[in-house]
């Protein structure tokens, strides 16, 4: 991490993710609408745009409906954070404006660590004698494993940045997933799932350590996760290491998991369709039939009138976009 660089208080922002490693070939880079996508997960996941997501869901033309909130929040959300900058509003920031004007550029990287542990994309975890792109996400009452496809480095306006894992997600359903007697969870890795929300928050995942079932043979494989002890990052503890630091911790591999060709076909062959991971806090409840003060002059201050998807976008130079 450079000496200066700028310091971000949101709570999607952390100081305790460094990327490595070459930037991956084009073939990785996002396309435009994995942008949006990562672009809106963030957003949703956000403590920060808690209150604005409660307001805009209260609308009527919204009136809880939840497809249509995430089609358009983005558009609303930039909007206010431009219109009111200057309202001192307490749900307003520096930092919300900066996140409301999308990504500048969003780069993807082979490893990452987090908190001094390491974590690497499949691709090139397929070719090391170590294993280090197992996660694991818990989501709301079910925890999602999977592997790192890539890590995506998310670059807002002055230097922010949100650090996000695209993963790869392995199906959760009765018949991909078993627990032996022993409490040992056993997983199909020749299956997934949720392709259409692989992105999560780098700092809250935890890294998994996949052992051969020795019981179950072919793609099934022991879930561990890994509680590495004792790791500390030297500039937490006012420590200068001279030269390179040490590694990060890593787990030795176990035989390979079945490759995204292979999953796919799999997929198919068993008729399993895409689904959406339920995560804590990613959408809040509201209540459609709650009452609201139409005459209050701090709530009418801050209503808006109807903007489509197709409002036009951030007039700012994205030509130096770099995958």
């Amino acid at each position: 991490m450079e000496e200066h660089a700028p310091r971000f208080n949101l709570s999607i922002v952390s100081s305790d993710v460094e990327v490595g490693g070459a930037r991956l070939s084009a073939e990785y880079a996002l396309s435009d609408e994995e942008i949006a996508i990562a672009h809106w997960w963030v957003l949703i996941n956000c403590e920060e745009v808690k209150y604005w997501k409660e307001l805009h869901l209260s609308f009527p033309e919204v009136d809880g409906d939840l497809e249509y909130h995430n089609m358009t929040f983005a558009n609303y959300f930039r909007t206010w954070m431009d219109m009111i900058k200057s309202d001192d509003n307490p749900n307003w920031s520096h930092e919300l404006l900066l996140l409301a004007m999308q990504p500048q550029r969003a780069r993807v990287y082979p490893t990452c660590t987090v908190n001094g542990v390491k974590f690497v994309s499949e691709e090139r975890d397929n070719r090391l004698r170590t294993q280090n792109s197992g996660v694991m996400a818990k989501g709301h009452g079910l925890d999602y494993y999977g592997v790192l496809h890539s890590v995506v480095e998310l670059a807002y306006a002055e230097g922010m940045k949100v650090h996000l894992f695209k993963c790869r997600w392995f199906d959760t359903g009765a018949q991909s997933m078993k627990m032996d007697q022993y409490g040992n969870l056993s997983v199909n890795t020749a299956t997934s799932a949720y392709e259409d929300d692989p992105f999560v928050f780098a700092t809250s995942v935890k890294q998994v350590f996949y052992l051969d079932d020795l019981a179950r043979g072919d793609a099934w494989k022991i879930a561990n996760i890994v509680h590495p002890r004792n790791i500390y990052r030297a500039a937490t503890l006012g420590v200068t290491i001279p030269g390179p630091e040490a590694d990060a911790y890593q787990e030795p591999n176990a035989v390979g998991i079945h490759d995204v060709a292979t999953v796919r076909d799999n997929n198919v062959k068993h008729g399993r369709v895409l689904r959406i991971r339920d995560e804590d806090s990613t959408f809040i409840d509201v209540d459609p039939n709650e009452e609201t003060n139409d005459d209050s002059d701090d709530e009418l201050r801050h209503r808006l009138p109807d903007i489509n998807s197709d409002t036009e976008e951030d007039s700012s130079d994205d030509s130096d976009y770099e995958p």
